[in-house]
């Protein structure tokens, strides 16, 4: 079972300083798909009267803009939200937190090969892991921002810059949002580990204080920087996995009224009702191969039921001046999909949950009107996301989208797009952009409504939505997928939530590899095999991000799925150890040494090397050999462990059973190692060990 394992925040800084400084790329997003604020693309950074103002309110905050990532496999780890910033959310609903932190997910668990279909609903880490990963990003965004990555900082060293322009005193946008995400029952929700997990969210000083020191080493200039230790004051609560209909409202009471939290209800297509669900996805949109679960009828809440919740709870958050709102929200539970998922059920996403959405952004505005606070997910593309903009949502948030090709970078198109729209209206801020795409003067009520209404209509217009044209899988050749060399079309490495699947520059080898026959005496050659490796640039895995969730399998042209058949990376030796008997390698120092270990077809075996040296020493499991460097000639060689004397020998033999060694788990070793010290490319594996 493949486990999410955290990466320190020091290192994930110094991966960042270091990728970016020499290929301008962080954690593998190149910096072509940065997205950077209007104001800062002006060369003089000053906002002015032709300045967009994207900014738009979210729990209480000002978020720099509309978009964001939704409560998924974007919003798990730190390294992820990172990456989403970097590519323009500004919003993050993290991923759900339940008491019950040690749930099972099935593998793999994500398909997006035409819609979008997955069989994850819940953390992967435990409580405390997650709210330190969620801490974690928050420092990370604000540590790169001082840092200048998408404009002006204090260097990329944490230090003050000689030569630019001095930190902006105040952001040149709007910030950025973390929502909390929870479920899924009152009893779990009140109970002392999810309560004080909530507290430690709104005011996480201890956590922030125990990873500066983690950071202060490498990077002094952020050793006194003013970190938030507010990370969330909104929670969005999932309503998704069987929450017992009864108590949402109680649990909405607990939220605002005990704890003081902003607060959105996500609510799901079911609420429409079996009759006009079906005449959407069946109907209008021909999706009739998808079978919904019959029992979510019975379970999900009615409009009426969610509606009369609202509006009991929207006078309780005013009293304590919080606000309360809704979010469209969650996915649809379906049985028997056609997809590489093994489970039953699984959770629907993509194009048609974004035409059911859209119905029921539709029902709630008719309902309530503009002023209620009104989340969007579902089906959210570059296509679309400036319409649900103009419907008056906020935020609009992402998930399928960005795992199909691109990957996160997709996600700056959503802006630029919203941008252009806002420029062609004549709008400079979101309510004029609200106003003016629906032609109204000033009337806002009816700007918000009647966008919501082109919205849903749209969602049932437009062919894209259709089932025949979403039908059509990524194309496969019918090859294998082996461990060196592929077809090098990198579709694996943006699909991947994680940024755990990653490039290698190898040196190619075509020839033959001596086995040998080892014994106290030395060795001699006892056979050949053949050994090719064809192509430059390889594919890897970093396992520690890695939840085998198998998307990568979906968008590769081959079978097998990279983050099963390509070379695997743990992040530290005891992270490697508790994955044994699994294969994989690790590197690590030991003293000057560079050492690359791997559970191998032959077994564990070790290659240590020293920058700059000639020289390397490999270790299999039954001798060790002293190898050239650049040539692979071998120098020395002897049993490992070494024998015993001949006085201690039995039968007092001078020459014990010599050991055969096959020299291929060398090469492979050696041509990894030789690759991970390549400061050309900065990943994971490697950012603590290049110079």
């Amino acid at each position: 079972m493949a486990e999410f394992v955290p990466v320190p925040i020091g290192r994930l800084l110094r991966r960042a300083h270091r990728e970016y400084s020499r290929q301008g790329a962080v954690f593998g997003l190149p910096e072509q798909k940065f997205y950077r604020p209007p104001a800062l693309r002006d060369a003089d950074t000053a906002p002015g009267p032709s300045t967009l103002d994207l900014s738009v309110c979210v729990s209480g905050q000002r978020a720099g803009n509309p978009m964001g990532l939704a409560a998924g496999p974007h919003t798990q780890l730190a390294q992820n939200i990172v990456l989403g910033w970097l590519a323009g959310a500004r919003v993050f609903e993290l991923k759900t937190v339940q008491v019950n932190d040690r749930i099972t997910v099935p593998r793999p668990c994500i398909d997006a090969a035409t819609i979008g279909y997955n069989t994850e609903w819940s953390q992967e880490l435990r409580l405390d892991e997650s709210l330190r990963e969620y801490v974690k990003a928050s420092m990370l965004i604000e540590a790169l921002e001082a840092m200048g990555i998408l404009g002006r900082g204090i260097g990329l060293e944490g230090r003050e810059s000689t030569g630019g322009p001095p930190p902006r005193a105040t952001p040149v946008e709007g910030g950025v949002v973390f929502d909390a995400s929870v479920g899924y029952d009152l009893e779990g929700i009140r109970s002392p580990a999810m309560a004080s997990w909530l507290e430690s969210i709104r005011s996480a000083g201890a956590i922030v204080d125990d990873l500066r020191r983690e950071i202060a080493a490498a990077f002094p200039g952020l050793r006194d920087f003013p970190f938030k230790t507010r990370i969330a004051a909104g929670v969005t609560v999932s309503t998704f996995h069987h929450t017992p209909p009864g108590e949402i409202e109680r649990i909405g009471e607990f939220l605002i009224g005990d704890l003081g939290f902003h607060t959105m209800i996500k609510v799901s297509p079911p609420m429409l009702g079996r009759e006009r669900l079906e005449a959407i996805l069946h109907g209008a949109l021909g999706y009739e191969e998808v079978a919904v679960d019959p029992s979510v009828y019975e379970r999900c809440l009615s409009f009426e039921e969610a509606a009369g919740i609202m509006r009991r709870l929207q006078p309780l958050a005013a009293r304590r001046g919080v606000t309360a709102g809704v979010k469209c929200g969650n996915t649809l539970e379906v049985v028997g999909a056609a997809t590489s998922l093994t489970a039953r059920v699984q959770y629907l996403s993509g194009q048609p949950l974004h035409a059911l959405h859209a119905a029921l952004a539709a029902e709630w505005r008719e309902a309530f009107g503009p002023d209620l606070p009104l989340a969007f997910a579902g089906g959210v593309d570059a296509g679309n996301a400036a319409d649900c903009v103009a419907a008056g949502l906020a935020p609009v948030t992402v998930c399928t989208d960005l795992l199909r090709a691109g990957g996160y970078g997709r996600l700056p198109r959503y802006l630029v797009r919203l941008d252009t729209r806002m420029r062609a209206a004549g709008a400079r801020t979101i309510p004029e952009f609200v106003a003016r795409t629906a032609g109204e003067a000033g009337v806002r009520g009816d700007a918000v409504l009647r966008n919501a209404r082109a919205l849903a209509a749209r969602a049932l217009r437009e062919p894209r939505y259709r089932a025949d044209a979403n039908r059509t899988p990524p194309r496969k050749l019918g090859t294998r997928l082996g461990f060196w060399d592929c077809l090098s079309c990198s579709k694996c490495v943006p699909v991947c939530p994680n940024g755990a699947v990653f490039e290698l520059e190898v040196e190619p080898f075509a020839g033959e590899v001596p086995v040998l026959e080892v014994d106290t005496r030395g060795w001699r050659d006892i056979g050949r095999r053949c050994y090719r490796v064809a192509k430059a640039r390889q594919i890897a895995v970093f396992a520690d991000a890695c939840n085998a969730c198998g998307n990568c399998a979906v968008f590769c042209p081959e079978d097998g799925g990279p983050h099963l058949q390509k070379p695997l990376f743990f992040g530290s030796v005891e992270s490697w150890l508790r994955a044994a008997p699994r294969a994989g390698f690790v590197l690590s120092r030991e003293g000057a040494a560079r050492v690359l270990r791997g559970r191998l077809p032959v077994g564990a075996c070790a290659l240590s090397f020293v920058p700059g040296s000639e020289r390397a020493s490999f270790e299999a499991p039954s001798a060790r050999l002293s190898i050239a460097w650049a040539s692979h000639a071998v120098l020395d060689a002897a049993p490992w462990p070494p024998w015993p004397s001949s006085s201690q020998s039995p039968a007092h033999d001078p020459h014990p059973q010599p050991v055969t060694v096959d020299l291929s788990a060398y090469l492979t070793l050696r041509l990894l190692l030789g690759a991970l010290l390549n400061p050309a490319r900065i990943h994971y594996v490697n950012a603590e060990f290049v110079e």
